[in-house]
């Protein structure tokens, strides 16, 4: 009988059956980034959308009372036949300033999966394993996997809310009334959080004691301590 194929529902018998390839851990990871990084770009487009109210901004393409109105200029200066102010939408505005947070997620997850991978590998070195931070990559690498669970469940529930609201048109009481509507989305963040620490626990207690050559009870005491680091660090 063919062992699993990755150590998602069996890392068991995954990691001590075969060594990890640091190839599919790396696809893995390229995965939770691209993921990750759209998942981003829909919350900004939902949000974007859902916050469908205007407000009036300077016109960047008016230069101005100070040139326009000032008669010492021989010429009146391009632009001053636009109005001063302009309309925009205010949900789109957002959408553009926080336009850089889908690439910075790109970025951070590989580099993540870097710091996660060294972390491991100094959590089984003072456990008394024997493994190196190459050895720990693909644990590291599968270990991130889970994490596409919380970002699916808070997307979810985040534009389920975010397409229930209707706003007004007031922007302070608009931004409120989105801000009341995934209020909850902490509480389901926290229950998606524990489940994925649970899973993601135990691909790294069983690739640790395999990368490192320790026991399974050390090495999963060990990630147990990460864990729970990493947990006070989110919720503080």
């Amino acid at each position: 009988m063919a062992g699993p194929r990755t150590p998602l529902l069996r890392p068991d018998r995954y990691f001590g059956e075969r060594p990890p390839q640091l190839a599919h851990a790396a696809i893995v990871v390229a995965v939770v980034a691209v993921v990750s990084a759209a998942g981003v770009a829909v919350f900004l487009d939902q949000f974007a959308a859902a916050l469908d109210t205007t407000v009036t901004v300077d016109n960047p393409a008016y230069p101005g009372d100070t040139f326009c109105e000032d008669p010492a200029f021989e010429q009146t200066p391009s632009g001053c036949d636009e109005p001063p102010t302009v309309e925009r939408q205010l949900g789109a505005m957002v959408a553009q300033e926080l336009s850089w947070l889908p690439i910075a997620v790109a970025v951070i997850v590989p580099l993540w999966w870097l710091w996660q991978a060294v972390v491991l590998h100094a959590a089984g070195s003072v456990a008394g394993g024997s493994g190196s931070v190459g050895e720990a990559l693909p644990v590291a690498g599968w270990g991130m996997a889970p994490s596409l669970l919380r970002l699916l469940v808070v997307l979810g529930f985040a534009i389920r809310r975010l397409r229930s609201v209707s706003v007004p048109d007031d922007p302070e009481n608009a931004l409120a009334v989105l801000q009341s509507a995934i209020a909850g989305i902490g509480t389901v963040s926290l229950l998606a959080v524990l489940v994925v620490a649970l899973w993601a626990g135990a691909i790294r207690a069983y690739g640790l004691a395999d990368s490192h050559d320790l026991p399974v009870p050390r090495a999963a005491v060990a990630v147990v301590v990460l864990t729970l680091v990493g947990l006070l660090f989110e919720l503080g």
